[in-house]
């Protein structure tokens, strides 16, 4: 192909365009040829280095590549704000159960108190129950 038809991504004087040290030459096509006196892996690593050069020079990527840190960040961040959570909602859940057994501790042992009350009665022991009425009415 005539030079009028391969793309020009890089200055002349650069050394992927520049034909006395040219690398590689890329057509309008697609298609591109490597220089045959340079190993192909050779070519490679040099083209991906003088790339990598171009793109971490180039201000707009570099602003790209901090935005994608700060996406990063703030992703390990919410990851472990959602662990944290997730660990203090199975705490709570946890107490909740327990919560609930003692609950239902408190309500058996005060159905047994009313039935001994009730046994109480009988055996005249009026004083013990107007105690037992107080203390079940100061429960928390």
């Amino acid at each position: 192909m005539s030079e009028e038809t391969e793309i020009k991504l890089f200055p002349m004087n650069h050394p992927i365009s520049n034909p006395t040290t040219q690398i590689m030459r890329v057509d309008l096509d697609g298609g591109f040829t490597v220089n045959e006196s340079i190993p192909a892996t050779d070519a490679a690593k040099e083209v991906l280095r003088i790339m990598k050069e171009q793109w971490f020079a180039d201000p707009q990527a570099t602003k790209i590549r901090e935005l994608q840190s700060d996406v990063t960040q703030l992703e390990n961040r919410l990851r472990a704000l959602w662990e944290k959570l997730e660990g203090e909602r199975k705490h709570y859940m946890e107490r909740i159960v327990e919560l609930e057994k003692e609950n239902e501790r408190i309500h058996r042992l005060e159905r047994a108190g009313d039935m001994l009350c009730a046994a109480a009665a009988f055996l005249g022991w009026h004083g013990e129950i107007e105690q037992w009425n107080r203390v079940k009415g100061q429960k928390p």
